[in-house]
């Protein structure tokens, strides 16, 4: 981890995460994603946020693959549902197809849902689709433990 104490930007291995305000954690995947990963963005986020809810555009445009381990990390790491959205950018078809489980996956397991989810091929795209439902939902610090409605939507 790299600037922790100014909580901006996050290195873990060749990934790179920057927080922006107020509720927007951008990462940018490069090669291969374990499970290690993902503890280490959930310590990170909880460090920045205090367990707020918060937005996800998450750049996969360099993302090679996603291990096993890194899906179950995900998918049952109690803190998965403090995210109000997901914008997944740049992913190429194979990585759709994986995310679009993996997110599937996600509702199953916490029933009503945890985020909103679209993919999008530009991150001004994806920062537009953050904003909407960032308005559609009320600031974090309105919605206290509320979950948002899983709602793919069309990117």
């Amino acid at each position: 981890m790299t600037n922790i104490a100014q909580g901006q930007t996050l290195e873990i291995g060749p990934h790179r995460a920057r927080f922006e305000p107020p509720d927007v954690i951008r990462v940018r995947w490069q090669g291969s994603m374990n499970a290690d990963v993902f503890d280490t963005l959930f310590q990170w986020s909880d460090e920045l946020l205090g367990g707020a809810r918060h937005f996800v555009i998450s750049d996969m445009t360099h993302l090679d693959t996603v291990s096993p381990s890194a899906r179950k990390a995900a998918a049952t790491d109690p803190r998965s549902p403090r995210i109000a959205g997901i914008a997944i950018v740049g992913a190429s078809a194979h990585m759709r197809a994986l995310m679009g489980l993996f997110l599937k996956a996600l509702e199953l397991m916490y029933g009503e849902g945890t985020f909103r989810r679209a993919f999008f091929d530009s991150e001004d795209e994806a920062l537009a689709w953050v904003n909407a439902q960032r308005a559609e939902l009320g600031p974090a610090s309105q919605a206290g433990s509320e979950r948002a409605r899983f709602a793919p939507t069309s990117g």
